[in-house]
């Protein structure tokens, strides 16, 4: 059931414990798949890696991202069959284009998918005196549904109809992450059998490349696996 037109809008502060919050942005930081987008234009000058999966891949996504585990309880209810997560940093200069989320889309094609049920976006580090870096929210109608500042430890859950932006977090250009913006992002899908059977049950894109990975192995003494 879709959430009631009149509030396709909600905000939670203090989502997490203090232990989790940081768990989850130590997470996003520090995971060895961040590097740039793996979106479309729209997000050219964020960081980030995505991830697709199905609720009976949920377990795995779980394993693969323990530091994200607070988070997947928080956010992903019963009803919904498919997912997809993105780490997203925004870098001092950067911003985000107005879209609607409908990023299975490319595994479903020539099939269209509906958008998504809601989307789940958790602040995960905010930096002081934020200046932009603001999250609008507007319907098909072109109106102002929200405009929402980023505080550390907010999630605001939305209609996956909305059109969406993010203004541009002002000063000069920094490629610094721990004075980035960072947000964790959930689609939530509802597909019938004919789209899910095209969604892997877990499937994980990052443009970082594999020698990196094994470089990584080599100095922790791993296998070169872990990606």
């Amino acid at each position: 059931m879709r959430w009631p037109w009149h509030k396709p809008v909600r905000v939670r502060s203090e989502a997490l414990s203090v232990g989790q919050a940081e768990t989850v942005r130590k997470g996003v930081i520090e995971s060895p798949f961040l590097a740039g987008t793996t979106l479309n234009m729209r997000f050219a000058s964020t960081w980030g890696y995505s991830v697709a999966f199905r609720r009976s891949g949920l377990a795995k996504a779980r394993k693969t991202f323990p530091e994200f585990v607070s988070y997947f309880d928080l956010v992903i209810e019963a009803g919904y069959n498919a997912f997809f997560l993105n780490p997203l940093v925004i870098f001092r200069g950067g911003s985000v284009d107005a879209h609607v989320d409908c990023s299975l889309r490319s595994y479903t094609l020539p099939l269209e998918p509906p958008c998504p049920g809601k989307v789940s976006v958790y602040y995960a580090q905010v930096p002081e005196a934020l200046e932009g870096g603001e999250l609008l929210l507007s319907d098909g109608r072109g109106r102002e549904l929200g405009r929402i500042k980023p505080l550390p430890n907010m999630l605001v859950q939305f209609d996956g109809e909305l059109m969406h932006r993010v203004t541009p977090f002002e000063g000069a250009p920094e490629a610094v992450l721990d004075r980035s913006r960072i947000s964790l992002v959930c689609e939530h899908y509802r597909l019938d059998p004919a789209l899910l059977i095209r969604v892997p049950e877990f499937h994980l894109e990052t443009s970082r490349g594999f020698g990196e990975f094994f470089d990584k192995a080599l100095e922790t003494g791993g296998t070169g696996n872990e990606a």
